[in-house]
């Protein structure tokens, strides 16, 4: 075990689950929905080109504060936390994703080394919420059972659709008024720095940016409740107009959770603990809006698809020694908590997977789900399925994802594939070593 240290600066990690990289402005959003999370970019580190190794929570989250590859079926050997607490850091995560409680409760996945993990979710929210999930899969498995198409399925919906557009506010989504917004997180959050005497290690994971997407405030509740909870229920039957409408919600959310951030990194300047403190911004996975004629993340709508709106992450540090750098090279989340160590100078445990993000190769990415897995590298994207054609896709010239050229250019295919198997076998066999898991799936060709 390494000895306690003293003289280390206090790391904040600030994950926004759902957010997309592209709709930050200083990621070249044409809005500027984000100026303190730009600031924060400007003055630290910004990682274009950033990726989540799975493209929803359960395969995210745990990968990045594990650093091991998805899926983590066993209680891990080491967490971020774990190992800064063993280096002399009160550590505390404050994360009231309904998903997180699954893992962490029964199975110890990644509150190991927290001295605090809050979940702010009491029972009845839990309960709460574990309603609403079933009634999302309820209708998902509806549309699945009859087909779209279908008549019975049709008048379903113009009846649903008259009850949501008249009583909206029965029918929709209560996520938002049950998860603690961004606000009440940096609150606890900040009554658990007060106490804190020497170095600390915090997360905060805010939800405001998922769905439902229900910003503080919007001016047209009626018609924000109304599209929420059409697009919980019968999300292929929205319209053009009404996914813009529904982007225009999300990054009002982002707005909201940008402004929060501001107030509460002032909150850390008045407590003296910004200026020794290393601040990182990041998401666990980003959400589709029909690029690739699905909405959303997970298997609510989609079935772990791939594409860079799902995966593409933003990845921001301020308050190392590096500023106003931009570094394009591909990286990946689970290189997040090496990268925490190295800043710290705390020397990597063998047991990460990961690589320091800013002295690591430009290498290849793997993205796994519980459908197709993914190699991404800076130019190209492969992308395995189980029950539908492979995809190859040209980032460079294509970066939208919309030219499969799979069964066209095959000596790039067998390339990628050869690199892919390599990198999939090299993590085959440290899961094997570690005990975290069964073997990734080798179904590439």
């Amino acid at each position: 075990m390494n000895e306690p240290q003293t003289d280390k600066k206090n790391i904040i990690l600030l994950t926004i689950d759902c957010l997309r990289a592209d709709h930050l402005h200083c990621m070249g959003y044409q809005k500027n929905i984000s100026p303190n999370l730009d600031t924060l970019g400007e003055n630290g580190v910004i990682f274009t080109n950033a990726f989540s190794n799975g493209p929803y929570t359960p395969y995210s989250i745990p990968s990045f504060i594990t650093s091991t590859m998805p899926p983590i079926e066993k209680k891990p050997q080491e967490t971020i936390a774990s190992y800064l607490k063993k280096n002399g850091y009160a550590t505390a995560a404050f994360n009231p994703n309904p998903i997180v409680f699954s893992t962490t409760s029964g199975g110890g996945m990644i509150n190991k080394g927290f001295d605090k993990f809050d979940l702010m979710l009491s029972a009845v929210k839990k309960y709460n919420l574990t309603i609403g999930a079933i009634r999302q899969y309820a209708m998902r498995d509806l549309r699945g059972f009859l087909g779209e198409n279908n008549f019975i399925y049709k008048t379903i919906y113009l009846l649903y659709d008259l009850a949501i557009k008249n009583f909206s506010n029965i029918f929709c989504p209560k996520e938002h008024l049950i998860i603690p917004n961004a606000e009440q997180i940096n609150q606890r959050a900040l009554e658990w720095v007060k106490e804190q005497k020497s170095k600390f290690f915090l997360w905060i994971h805010y939800m405001d940016v998922h769905e439902p997407y229900a910003p503080p405030g919007y001016e047209n509740e009626k018609e924000m409740l109304y599209l929420i909870t059409k697009y919980r229920d019968f999300p292929n039957m929205l319209s053009k107009e009404e996914i813009k409408k529904l982007i225009d919600l999300y990054d009002l959310t982002i707005k909201y959770t940008d402004k929060e951030i501001q107030k509460f990194l002032q909150k850390l300047k008045e407590l003296n603990k910004l200026e020794n403190s290393i601040i990182i911004i990041s998401a666990d996975h980003g959400d589709a809006f029909a690029e690739h004629k699905v909405l959303g993340h997970g298997d609510k709508f989609l079935e772990g698809e791939l594409y860079d709106e799902l995966i593409h992450v933003p990845l921001i540090i301020n308050g190392s020694e590096k500023k106003g750098t931009i570094i394009e090279k591909p990286v990946q989340l689970i290189d997040l908590a090496p990268t925490i160590c190295e800043l710290v100078n705390i020397p990597i445990p063998p047991v990460f997977f990961g690589k320091n993000m800013f002295t690591s190769n430009d290498k290849g990415i793997i993205i796994n789900s519980a459908g197709p897995v993914a190699y991404r590298t800076r130019e190209y994207k492969i992308i395995i399925n189980k029950n539908k054609e492979n995809e190859l896709y040209d980032l460079k010239n294509d970066p939208g994802e919309k030219h499969n050229i799979y069964n066209i250019n095959k000596k790039m295919k067998n390339i990628l594939e050869s690199e892919m198997i390599n990198l999939l076998s090299y993590y085959n066999k440290k899961r094997k070593l570690l005990k975290v898991g069964s073997s990734l799936k080798k179904h590439v060709p």
